[in-house]
């Protein structure tokens, strides 16, 4: 599945490893890249052996493992089946796939949790499989946790301190937006803003003397990173900041460094792994109105088999009883150097939805990363085409499927359906290493 990258992959590990397998029998285009590329065999290698450690370690704990291992797995071979098709030949980098975030990951589930993510991770199982607000979502289910709320300043002089020169400057950056944290009887709080399309964070933490903000250095937690959640907490006695990433729906990332007085601590990274579920959110075929029941039937069940792994060859057999000739001219349409998957073009279509506009508000654009694929529909040979939902550069976990025929050397939709990707039951949770900030 689709993840937020934090941080880097190691290139070497400290070890001598080779792949988790063998080498010599390496049959799919997956293997024999990890095979041809030292550094990623390396770390194929250590993961096993990570994997390994972790079963024998945690026999109650199995099943979860064996279940988000094959999660992982799936977004690996996503990752590096994407990198084979940009750069055909070429040795994998040594951070695709995020591999040495996944070893830190089996290696850190023994490791203490301290204060005060340990409050978070004991109520980890409680988080229902749609409850994207963490913090928020705890708090309701009676975790003792209180997110700071956001002021409502329209000019930097409704500030209710006497600000320092540096605090006093975040007042008055960027576009003049800037808000400050409300949480009562913290001894801390920050004014920040958002910049650009990307959501990205300009935090400036301060302590509370009195009536004056004297800023201090900000935690790795408040980076100026994009597109995550930064929150001031109280979690039972202690004040934290703290950063929620989402890496897709298998993953939860919560770094927090905890107030010690005059000064933030050492940042900690907890990170939690999560089963996840296929809900079809709509389907429709032409013309509108159609009745489409069967093809929501039939999207599920290429979704499922896709979701497992995300690979063109999982979906490229024929079915039995396909028009191979038929295929084969749709394909050649859609590929040609105007058509809708043109090789050498990154424009692509959007998700039909034949005027029902059962796709509004999601991310329903196709990408240049989208697989074509044959598929039956009602007894005729169709193109079928599958993706991740995409608008613009951004991109969710969520699969969208749709059926073309070619008809007068053009090609037209048939059907489509839009299938969510949600958060199931919670499985494991770790401590690892903080990564270095991300600089964006």
């Amino acid at each position: 599945m689709r993840s937020i990258f934090i941080g880097a992959a190691v290139l070497a590990p400290a070890l001598s490893y080779a792949a988790g397998f063998d080498c010599a029998k390496a049959s799919t285009p997956i293997e024999k890249a990890i095979c041809a590329s030292p550094g990623v065999s390396a770390l194929d290698g250590e993961l096993g052996d990570a994997f390994k450690t972790a079963l024998a370690g945690h026999p109650d704990k199995a099943d979860a493992l064996k279940l988000d291992q094959r999660h992982w797995l799936a977004s690996r071979d996503e990752a590096i089946s994407s990198q084979i098709r940009d750069e055909p030949g070429k040795t994998l980098s040594g951070d695709v796939a995020r591999y040495r975030d996944r070893i830190d990951f089996l290696k850190g589930l023994d490791a203490p949790v301290p204060k005060p993510l340990d409050v978070i991770a004991a109520a980890l199982p409680k988080l229902s499989g749609s409850q994207y607000d963490v913090l928020h979502g705890l708090a309701a289910k009676g975790v003792p946790l209180v997110v700071a709320k956001s002021s409502d300043m329209s000019k930097p002089s409704d500030f209710p301190y006497e600000a320092d020169k540096t605090v006093a400057d975040a007042l008055t950056e960027g576009s003049g937006d800037a808000q400050y944290r409300v949480l009562a009887g913290s001894p801390v709080s920050s004014v920040y803003s958002l910049q650009g399309t990307a959501n990205c964070w300009s935090e400036t933490p301060f302590r509370i003397e009195g009536k004056k903000a004297i800023a201090v250095e900000a935690p790795d937690a408040w980076g100026a990173d994009c597109m995550s959640s930064h929150e001031l907490v109280k979690i039972a006695g202690d004040y934290a900041a703290v950063v929620v990433g989402y890496g897709g729906a298998d993953e939860l990332r919560v770094q927090a460094a905890r107030w010690e007085g005059k000064a933030f601590g050492k940042d900690a990274l907890l990170v939690a792994r999560f089963d996840h579920t296929l809900s079809m959110k709509g389907s429709a075929c032409a013309p509108k109105q159609s009745p489409c029941d069967d093809f929501a039937a039939t999207a599920m069940t290429v979704a499922n088999r896709f979701d497992r792994s995300p690979l063109a060859d999982t979906l490229a057999r024929l079915p039995q009883g396909a028009d191979k000739a038929a295929h084969a001219a749709a394909y050649a349409a859609a590929t040609a150097d105007d058509g809708m998957a043109a090789k050498k073009s990154q424009t692509r279509p959007s998700l039909p939805d034949f005027g029902t506009g059962y796709t509004a508000g999601s991310m329903a654009d196709y990408s240049a990363e989208g697989t074509l694929f044959p598929l039956t529909f009602r007894g005729e040979t169709l193109l079928g085409y599958i993706d991740h939902g995409h608008v613009g550069w951004r991109v969710n976990d969520d699969w969208i499927v749709s059926a073309w025929r070619l008809k007068a050397g053009q090609l037209e939709p048939v059907a489509s359906a839009y299938i969510e990707v949600k958060r199931g039951a919670f499985l494991l949770s770790s401590m690892v290493p903080v990564p270095a900030p991300d600089p964006h």
